[in-house]
């Protein structure tokens, strides 16, 4: 199972599965890409939402795939039978943001800042299982739990290079839809 919109992860994955070290991967060679995801193609069962990946993998109507790992740990701790693996696990950044000209910047600003303290951080950690973002939230919570999350990972993690999509987003999407559509 893989998640069908043209963003990072799939086509890294295909990379690094036709054995481009991770170091190597950008510029993404997009021929070899979407040559080695051609081999699976007919196997792939696309999902659109985090909840339908969780679907797929608690039916078992998909035996892996590549899914955000809160939804993994949210599928373990409801009893489901999963195991994550993080081997060449693929991170991806992410932002909060205030439009220019918002009416409510302040109030934006603080739930910014309070969305990113060290105990709302440790937190959300603690409930999801993704990695916070603070720095000093780690020391907020159980060490057991701490070396589970994404960032204690780092053995052969791959880091998407958010800049290169930024910039060649909309050619790959391009590309990748219309993969898709054939």
């Amino acid at each position: 199972a893989f998640y069908k919109w043209s963003a990072p992860g799939v086509i890294e994955a295909a990379l690094l599965a036709d054995g481009v070290p991770a170091d190597k991967l950008y510029p993404l060679d997009l021929d070899r890409a979407f040559k080695k995801l051609d081999t699976i193609k007919s196997d792939i069962i696309w999902w659109s939402g985090g909840a339908q990946s969780q679907q797929l993998l608690a039916s078992a109507e998909a035996p892996f795939g590549s899914v955000w790992n809160g939804r993994m740990t949210a599928l373990a701790q409801s009893g489901i039978n999963v195991e994550t693996s993080w081997e060449q696990n693929i991170t991806a950044a992410d932002a909060l943001v205030v439009p220019k000209g918002s009416k409510n910047k302040e109030a934006a600003m603080q739930f910014i800042a309070l969305a990113t303290s060290p105990e709302a951080q440790a937190d959300l950690a603690k409930i999801t299982g993704y990695a916070p973002i603070n720095l000093d939230s780690p020391k907020m919570m159980d060490p057991e739990l701490a070396k589970t999350l994404p960032d204690a990972q780092t053995a052969s993690q791959v880091n998407a290079d958010m800049n290169y999509w930024a910039e060649n987003r909309d050619a790959i999407g391009e590309r990748w839809y219309a993969w898709q559509a054939k």
